[in-house]
């Protein structure tokens, strides 16, 4: 026997597929597989066959095709059967050809004259509508089997949530976002206790992003579309994703521009514990920071920037540019003693509010100024300025900025030379002076005059080392003891609730996974359990279509002690085992499934589940492996009907049984661990006797049998 397969989607595009039409359809058939190598030679298809194409097959013997595809799209072949295998979870299928003649359901299996689907509900439909004597069979997905080495690890390790959990893919985790019922924006600085990130480090591979393009791997929030020069920033709290997290010290060049009012405003970039301070000048301009970032962070924030431009012709909200962003391990340290002199009478200084420059250097035109350091300062340092004329300025207070750090100078007759000290400057690569008076600069110089700068120079100030027997030295070390652990006040530690993991995965694109119910039950449930998290794994191939819809929840449902995170991206087979490794309860609440491969998965390898019974799920959900969602019926459209007629019914999820369900899920988990542990055995052996391969191979061979009584009548 040969089997023709075919599947719209290939293992060369089910990656960028993800979400689309049929996408599951694929890994249905990648189940099936390795069972139909049993019974006969399998030869997979890339393109849906013809008659031709099956008479090049049936040279080596008897072919068999299966379509693992809706009924609607099988091939027209009449050289072999062609047998759809297809997903159900509606009450009636397809009678009507709304948009054309194949969307007839009913007609496509009547000229098919056979078919597999499922699960008994969506076999009890077909049979409902062809008649009770029509050839289908009920053979969900083979997996139980394949599960066997995570069942034995969850037997012999429990399941420890998010802890060592590492997945290389994007992550949006609640935790890391400073949320309220207005804004959300990145969290930075040191985390917590809990571990917060989930993607993986960055592999010091040098990083190029060039934002004119459409790139996979850096992801923005809060900016307009690309433009072929870079994109415009549209919120005022934009940032970036990076799909790994960067630790340690890195060299970050941006290259940045500012737009009406923001040219010339100060802008901040954050990631992680570390930051920088950069100027907004009129066109872009590349900045080239060495940062240290002590704990581990995928995000880079900007702050400082206003979202609307006032006045613009430009009718979007518009703040600032990028055109590009590079990522490396620096290349040298710089020694900490190096003396950084500017003399401003070269005439290749960027800067903005003076004049050009002359042989003793440059005069100030405005109150405020601005200078472009060459190169990146930070740490504690001595800006000494020297000047050749005060001119007006006599007495006057100046401003002086490094970055974010404020000084002052008193300007007096007499002295030419200024110091002033700074503390903790983040790097930064700009320098800006205020308050000056100006006025005009005489009968032989028509200009607006201020001071007159002739250098300055930035030297790092290297503190002098304090005696052994100082008292800053004795105070240092009895506050090192006071931290140590055994010191501490017992009872000011505060305790959480024992950790829990709840996994959800889903399309949020797909109606019937009703994930609103999801988050919203989640949350209510356990708005005050910090030991509660919820991870939901999307499976659509474009996450920045999703964003909105995301940050939406989280700013709705504020406030929350309970974590949300969701990750995108194709796990590869060990990092999804990990997902049945860690996973505490699998959740679903849908309007109807016609088998779910997710939650069959988990249940296989023992995960109880938090999950309504109803369409396919009624045949392996039960009090004893799950928490039961409960739910009833509800008028609606088939999902590929453009008329949105109401032909059908789906279930309705009750929201109130949902939150019950998770509240329940969490006191059997923490109180009550042999009840937990039993679940989680009743969820695999229920998956044993509904879709292991002893069922399935049951199932192929009542096909098989069925075709040879029809081609011996």
């Amino acid at each position: 026997m040969i089997f023709l397969v075919y599947s719209p989607l290939t293992s060369g595009n089910i990656e960028q597929s993800l979400g689309l039409a049929d996408y599951s359809y694929y890994f249905v058939m990648k189940r099936f597989l390795p069972l139909l190598q049993e019974f006969g030679e399998v030869r997979i298809l890339e393109q849906a066959p013809g008659d031709d194409d099956v008479a090049r097959h049936q040279q080596s013997g008897q072919c068999v095709y299966l379509s693992f595809t809706p009924p609607n799209k099988v091939a027209a072949i009449t050289l072999c059967p062609a047998i759809p295998v297809f997903a159900w979870e509606y009450s009636t299928i397809p009678d009507e050809a709304f948009s054309s003649p194949r969307d007839n359901w009913v007609r496509a299996l009547q000229v098919a004259g056979s078919a597999i689907t499922h699960s008994r509900y969506a076999l009890d439909v077909v049979k409902s509508q062809l008649g009770q004597d029509y050839s289908i069979q009920s053979i969900p997905a083979p997996i139980w089997d394949s599960c066997q080495g995570v069942r034995e690890t969850r037997r012999k390790s429990p399941p420890r949530g998010l802890e060592g959990l590492a997945l290389d893919c994007t992550v949006i985790d609640s935790d890391d976002y400073l949320i309220s019922n207005t804004s959300i924006r990145p969290r930075q600085g040191a985390p917590g206790g809990r571990a917060r990130m989930l993607s993986g480090l960055w592999d010091e591979v040098p990083l190029h992003y060039d934002l004119s393009l459409e790139h996979p791997q850096l992801t923005l929030i809060g900016f307009n579309d690309a433009e072929p020069w870079g994109v415009w920033s549209r919120s005022g709290f934009p940032w970036f994703l990076f799909d790994c997290a960067f630790e340690g010290e890195i060299e970050l060049s941006i290259t940045v521009r500012g737009y009406v009012q923001n040219i010339g405003k100060r802008l901040r970039l954050e990631m992680g514990s570390a930051s920088a301070d950069l100027l907004l000048s009129e066109g872009l301009r590349t900045h080239v920071f060495r940062l240290n970032i002590e704990h581990p962070t995928n995000v880079l924030a900007i702050i400082g920037v206003s979202e609307r431009a006032l006045g613009a012709a430009d009718p979007r909200d518009i703040g600032m540019g990028v055109s590009h962003i590079g990522v490396r391990r620096p290349l040298a340290q710089q020694p900490a003693t190096d003396t950084l002199r500017l003399e401003l009478s070269r005439p290749d200084l960027v800067c903005d509010g003076l004049h050009e420059h002359e042989p003793p250097g440059r005069w100030t035109a405005a109150a405020s100024c601005c200078i472009q350091l060459p190169t990146q300062v930070s740490g504690d340092l001595r800006l000494a300025i020297d000047l050749f004329h005060i001119l007006h300025n006599n007495d006057r207070v100046l401003e002086v900025c490094l970055g974010e750090q404020r000084g002052s100078i008193t300007i007096q007759d007499g002295w030419s030379h200024y110091e002033v000290d700074f503390f903790g400057v983040v790097p930064t690569d700009y320098l800006a002076l205020s308050g000056l008076q100006t006025g005009p600069g005489g009968e032989n110089d028509p200009r607006v005059l201020g001071i007159g700068i002739a250098s300055i120079n930035l030297q790092p100030i290297v503190p002098e080392p304090e005696p052994w027997h100082s008292p800053q030295r004795f105070l240092a070390r009895y506050q090192s003891l006071m931290s140590w652990p055994a010191a501490r006040n017992f009872f000011a530690r505060q305790f959480t609730p024992r950790a829990i993991l709840y996994t959800a995965i889903f399309n949020p694109k797909d109606g019937r996974k009703n994930w609103e119910d999801i988050i919203t039950g989640f949350v209510y449930a356990f708005r005050d359990d910090a030991g509660a998290t919820l991870l939901i794994k999307i499976t659509y191939h474009d996450l920045r279509e999703l964003y909105e819809d995301i940050f939406t929840f989280l700013i709705e449902l504020h406030p929350f002690k309970c974590r949300l995170i969701f990750i995108h991206g194709f796990l590869d087979e060990e990092a999804y085992e990990q997902l049945l490794r860690h996973s505490h309860f699998i959740v679903n609440a849908s309007r109807g499934e016609g088998q779910c491969l997710p939650l069959m998965e988990f249940m296989s390898a023992g995960v109880p589940a938090v999950a309504p019974d109803n369409t396919a799920m009624g045949e392996y959900i039960s009090p004893a492996n799950a928490f039961v969602v409960q739910s009833s019926p509800e008028l609606t459209f088939w999902p590929q009907d453009p008329r949105q007629v109401f032909r059908t019914l789906w279930q309705r999820i009750n929201w109130e049984s949902l939150v019950a369900a998770f509240s329940g899920s969490a006191r059997v988990y923490r109180r009550k661990p042999r009840r937990y542990r039993a679940m989680s055995e009743a969820a695999a052996e229920a998956q044993r006797a509904y879709c292991s391969n002893e069922v399935a191979r049951r199932g192929i061979q009542a096909v098989l049998n069925a075709l040879e009584d029809d081609h011996g009548r």
